[in-house]
């Protein structure tokens, strides 16, 4: 898909998309998200990381949602720090075992990134 299809399929979402409104795209447990207008801040498309695909369920859980490039970078920096790992490595030791998760069907239509 071209940057420009990219494009307007992105501003199409944004126009014509309801608040909250999940998008799954092409790679796995990465969503398109569309935030409703929030005080001053205009409506505007988020990129939820969701890799248990819960999809808010019941619970009203998600996934981090990312607006911009520099929140991106922000969580690569936290999320390949070595002492993240090792803190879950340890947690996985004390934890019970969780249950198989099924995840959550969304819609037919998915957005190629």
């Amino acid at each position: 898909m071209s940057a420009d299809q990219k494009d307007k399929r992105l501003i199409e979402f944004l126009e014509n998309g309801k608040d909250w409104e999940r998008k799954q795209t092409n790679i796995p447990g990465v969503f398109l998200i569309r935030l409703p207008q929030f005080r001053s801040r205009p409506a505007c498309i988020g990129v939820e990381l969701d890799a248990l695909n819960r999809g808010g369920g019941g619970n009203r859980r998600r996934g981090i949602i990312l607006r911009t490039s520099e929140e991106l970078q922000q969580l690569l920096d936290i999320v390949t720090n070595k002492k993240l790992s090792e803190l879950t490595s340890s947690i996985e030791k004390v934890n019970p075992i969780p249950q198989a998760n099924m995840g959550v069907h969304l819609d037919n239509e998915i957005f190629e990134v």
